[in-house]
């Protein structure tokens, strides 16, 4: 029987790989994407998790109890690892804390991020669909990207694609898998696996952005 993560991802089509194997994602593989493109991004996706975290905790609290535990235990009991690899990207990028909240949202960022805050708001298998492309994505990508000549895109590809970081996504999809697709619970997967691809040709672009 096939899950519900994994006929959602059926239901997209080519539209996975559209985001999985994006321009964004080949040149990190093949070491050729910009420093500062890359630095653009780091920024941007800094502000997404922000966001996403805040709704990821206004989603938990309707969902299950049970559910609600072993999600939120699985994202925030072992942040550790994810902020040292962020924090040697950001030294060796200067990037600073200052520089993050002086930074606006790019208006691709904006919307996927109220998309998010929107899932939360109406239901908690809702918002597992919405949330689910990023996570599971980020581990397919860093999985592909893992080897890659550049040391800093290596860096970043190693924490996507470890044990840790798939364990975490792996709660996630085992609590997705609880739920049967509804239209709105397809919308929300397909609308945020469109934002992930809007989001990387967002920052090639290096749209500009606004304090919001």
């Amino acid at each position: 029987m096939v899950s519900t993560h994994e006929r959602l991802r059926e239901l997209v089509g080519d539209l996975w790989s559209k985001y999985t194997r994006h321009e964004f994602v080949e040149k990190l593989r093949d070491g050729s994407l910009s420093m500062d493109v890359f630095r653009y991004y780091l920024i941007q996706d800094t502000k997404y998790v922000r966001e996403m975290q805040k709704a990821v905790i206004e989603a938990a609290s309707r969902a299950p109890l049970n559910e609600a535990i072993d999600v939120l235990t699985a994202v925030f009991s072992n942040v550790e690892r994810g902020a040292e690899v962020h924090e040697r990207l950001f030294r060796d990028l200067s990037i600073t804390e200052e520089e993050i909240n002086n930074t606006g949202f790019n208006l691709v960022n904006y919307a996927y991020t109220r998309h998010l805050h929107y899932y939360a708001s109406l239901g908690w298998p809702q918002f597992l669909a919405a949330w689910a492309p990023c996570m599971w994505g980020y581990n397919e990508i860093g999985k592909y990207v893992l080897g890659t000549k550049n040391a800093l895109f290596n860096a970043w590809a190693e924490f996507y694609a470890s044990n840790e970081y798939w364990s975490r996504v792996e709660v996630i999809l085992r609590t997705l898998d609880k739920y049967e697709i509804t239209p709105e619970i397809e919308r929300a997967f397909r609308d945020s696996v469109n934002f992930e691809i809007m989001f990387w040709e967002a920052s090639l672009k290096k749209d500009p952005t606004i304090l919001y």
